[in-house]
């Protein structure tokens, strides 16, 4: 909130943004840790709420999904795994290779996190694997999607090829390239881009 317009860009769009805080889990229920099921309550608990509170629009046709970093993940993941849930769904430098991610003794604290998450063997990572899950999407699949990614950002090779495997598959698709890094930088650029395909969709 202090180091974007999202507030502002939010009014312009007349789009209600609601931010839920979701640990370190990446929006999943945890393989590994028995009471964070963060899929759950994102997926399920949360629409109802919002619902529940605020004079919102119903319908997956005016409910969207976006995050930056890992929420840039988890948003495209839901999205794939509960198919009619979202009209638009958008992630700035999402790792969407964190689940074929090896284990580092540089990067043991990551590995421990991935671990708990995902589980410790790729078999059991496939259900949460963002390509595994666009090759077994519907082809009829309606949602509005917005990727961004710096180009300096580590995961900008993996955001390319995602994308290109998007629009093989026929995806509805805006794909731009930032300045900068894994930083506010490229969000800063990217974002109001993504409030202005968010209105169009959903409303």
């Amino acid at each position: 909130m202090e180091r974007s317009e999202l507030a502002n860009l939010a009014i312009a769009a007349r789009l209600i943004v609601v931010m839920p805080e979701a640990d370190l889990i990446v929006y999943t229920n945890a393989k590994h840790e028995r009471h964070a099921r963060w899929e759950d309550a994102i997926v399920l608990e949360l629409p109802r709420d919002v619902e529940a509170r605020f004079p919102v629009m119903k319908g997956s046709e005016h409910r969207g999904i976006a995050g930056i970093s890992m929420g840039g993940y988890g948003a495209v993941k839901l999205t794939l795994k509960h198919p009619g849930r979202y009209g638009f769904t958008a992630s700035m430098s999402g790792p969407m290779d964190i689940t074929r991610r090896r284990a580092s003794v540089r990067r043991w604290g990551q590995t421990g996190r991935i671990w708990t998450i995902f589980g410790v063997h790729p078999s059991t990572r496939k259900d949460e694997d963002v390509f595994e899950l666009l090759d077994r999407a519907p082809k009829n699949f309606s949602a509005q999607w917005f990727l961004s990614c710096g180009q300096n950002d580590p995961p900008h090779a993996v955001n390319q090829r995602f994308g290109q495997r998007m629009r093989e598959r026929g995806m509805n698709l805006d794909l731009i390239n930032t300045p900068g890094s894994h930083d506010w930088q490229s969000w800063n650029v990217a974002m109001p881009g993504m409030f202005k395909t968010a209105e169009k969709s959903l409303r």
